[in-house]
């Protein structure tokens, strides 16, 4: 019998005491103490940093910084950067365009919003800010799509009418770039003012969520546009299934087409309630028309509303067209909160998504990822962290690396409250190293990456800095840390 003396805690080692007492077990004679003492064991090697300044002292601001620098200053004691002021500048979309940059925002000066787009030099250390017009009411920063030498805007705005989607593109010149307005499309008035904009090489689409009177639920709704004619826009066409209440809705280019998807849940007692009783419609038949005391205003929403959420995705050909019904990518007992969706450089649809179904108030530290491969096959990954924390998740694709061999997709999860964690992901959206902090991005937001520079958004006050990191996937993660 050998006796163990490995550390336990006290009430362990009582009881290994009077075991030993019992079966007469001798202790082992302690070994002679060397003259010299042992060096103390190597203090942890901290990891080496994954990202560097691709462009050191070089960066471009949008907006006016304070004059008197109090914008300037990082919390040094957490290495968080200071969180962006109320009425400062909001970013939207960040894409790769040309040799360096095109970001869109939105402006407040002289309280007055407008929309505008930066084109950002190849190192960001210079730009050109174009304005799209002063907008109205609460809107939200432009969509922004471009492809080759095109750059399209959606701009959200509102007029007496109710929302509207205005198309506008921006064109570089030799001195300065143009603007050329498009169509208008008209959007239902309701809560949500979500919208998303994609260019495909022959043709462009639009998809946001507005409210149907007729179902009496939210739907996915796109119109296209050809690219290089923004005034003539297609009538809009419904992609969402009628049995679902939908919101929400991201899009992504692909071979071919684009991606769609939402977010979708069950639609049910919500539509049968406010259809009054009346003889069962023959098959075919047009739905019938609201009567004259419905609203034309989308009901107001509940302030907590809980049930099951699911993230619905549909392959779009050329045209903006569904080829197939949507399909569930996520189960569709799921509680999704927010998702993001970008397309892997083989056509594949990457995807990942915060679940929450906790008690209102709290959120799960949870990540999840999963990609849809062109023949349907959907994969799912867990990334089951206690590191994540709370935050968006956004997938970074690089569409024309500098090195083939590098991470050319990228996982980033920016929160307002604590560091921004990143991590390269593979082909089917499973995490190469580790989800984690680095030094150079603090709290900044990572919000595209081209030829292996990743653009790097920080507040500065009322005005955003921007700048570029290159970053290299770091060791691979232990095997527990990601599951199916």
């Amino acid at each position: 019998m050998h006796c163990n003396s490995r550390r336990a805690p006290a009430f362990s080692l009582a009881i290994s005491a009077a075991l030993v007492a019992l079966v007469g077990c001798k202790r082992r004679a302690p070994e002679p103490q060397p003259s010299t003492p042992p060096s103390a064991a190597p203090a942890p090697v901290a990891a080496a940093p994954r990202c560097v300044e691709a462009h050191p002292g070089k960066s471009f601001t949008l907006g006016e910084r304070s004059a008197d620098g109090a914008d300037a200053g990082d919390d040094e004691d957490d290495g968080l950067d200071q969180p962006a002021l109320p009425f400062a500048v909001e970013l939207g979309r960040a894409l790769p365009f040309g040799d360096g940059f095109a970001v869109s925002a939105l402006s407040t000066v002289g309280g007055k919003t407008r929309a505008v787009v930066a084109l950002l030099d190849a190192e960001v250390g210079a730009g050109k800010v174009v304005e799209l017009g002063t907008l109205h009411g609460d809107p939200d920063p432009p969509e922004l799509a471009g492809f080759e030498s095109e750059l399209v805007a959606l701009v959200h705005d509102t007029d007496a009418g109710g929302e509207l989607l205005k198309l506008a593109a921006v064109r570089p010149g030799p001195d300065k770039p143009s603007v050329v307005l498009g169509a208008e499309i008209a959007e239902s008035r309701d809560e949500s003012r979500v919208a998303g904009l994609e260019l495909g090489p022959e043709r462009g689409v639009a998809i946001w969520d507005e409210w149907s009177l007729a179902d009496k639920h939210g739907v996915i709704v796109t119109a296209s546009f050809a690219r290089k004619d923004l005034s003539n826009v297609t009538k809009k066409r419904i992609v969402s299934l009628p049995s679902e209440d939908a919101e929400a809705p991201r899009i992504s280019r692909r071979p071919g087409g684009f991606w769609a998807a939402w977010i979708s849940r069950s639609a049910g007692p919500k539509a049968k309630a406010a259809t009054p009783k009346a003889a069962a419609p023959k098959a075919g038949a047009p739905k019938a028309l609201p009567s004259a005391s419905a609203s034309a205003e989308a009901p107001e929403p509940a302030l907590v509303e809980l049930g099951e959420r699911w993230v619905s995705a549909v392959p779009l050909d050329a045209n903006g067209v569904a080829i197939s019904e949507p399909k569930p990518i996520t189960p569709k007992n799921a509680h999704v909160l927010v998702f993001e969706l970008a397309t892997g450089p083989d056509g594949t649809l990457l995807f990942s998504w915060r679940n929450d179904d906790s008690a209102p108030g709290t959120e799960e530290r949870q990540i999840h990822l999963g990609s849809v491969k062109p023949d349907g096959t959907v994969e799912r990954h867990l990334l089951d962290d206690a590191g994540p924390g709370v935050g968006v998740p956004a997938i970074l694709v690089d569409d024309a690396p500098k090195d083939p061999a590098a991470a050319q997709t990228w996982l980033s999860l920016a929160s307002v409250s604590d560091a921004t964690r990143l991590g390269a992901l593979g082909p089917s959206g499973t995490l190469l190293d580790s989800l984690a902090a680095e030094p150079v991005v603090r709290s900044g937001e990572l919000i595209a990456l081209a030829r292996g520079r990743m653009l790097l958004a920080r507040p500065r006050g009322m005005a955003m800095e921007l700048g570029l990191v290159e970053c290299k996937p770091g060791p691979a993660p232990l095997k527990d840390a990601g599951a199916d």
